[in-house]
């Protein structure tokens, strides 16, 4: 084949490979200090409401318990909402997230909780992140509100709607 095909070929392949790049969506790097992830979610969160936008926190960050709680209660819910009908980032619907404070609470060799205090529309919020190292990631298993009505999101995760 003649030279010129050669070079538009790999011309032609590197593109698609660029646009491939740009396309597929990234995937969240691993967590290695649950308490600056935490920080930047809510963070994230912040600017999205001063932008009038809204956040969602990434999906592949859960413990293969969690994940399947929270799969079976979206099957469950065929297309409707499930039995967790909030976000509980900021144990609500809607959010105007302010005083902010994330700190660490309990942790060890292999889990470590994380609490965030903070206020949202006004009203004081404390939540509890319960993190689980997995190979050299660390993923959240569980998450608590220690605001009553108190709740624990594997718990909600169980209901039958």
């Amino acid at each position: 084949m003649p030279s010129c095909y050669n070079r538009v070929v790999s011309k032609s392949a590197l593109l698609f490979l660029v646009l491939s790049a740009v396309s597929a969506p990234a995937a969240t790097p691993p967590i290695t200090n649950p308490v600056n992830f935490v920080t930047d979610v809510y963070q994230r969160f912040v600017k999205a409401q001063s932008a009038h936008s809204d956040y969602t926190a990434p999906d592949d960050i859960y413990t293969a318990r969690l994940k399947k709680l929270i799969r079976d209660d979206v099957k469950r819910a065929h297309g409707e909402v499930g039995c967790l009908d909030f976000d509980f980032w900021v144990n609500g619907q809607d959010w105007t997230i302010t005083n902010l404070s994330v700190t660490t609470g309990p942790a060890g060799k292999d889990q470590w909780t994380v609490i965030a205090k903070f206020r949202n529309l006004g009203d004081a919020d404390e939540i509890h992140f319960d993190f689980r190292r997995v190979e050299a990631r660390w993923l959240l298993d569980d998450v608590h509100s220690m605001k009553d009505p108190r709740w624990t999101l594997s718990e909600i995760l169980k209901c039958t709607p």
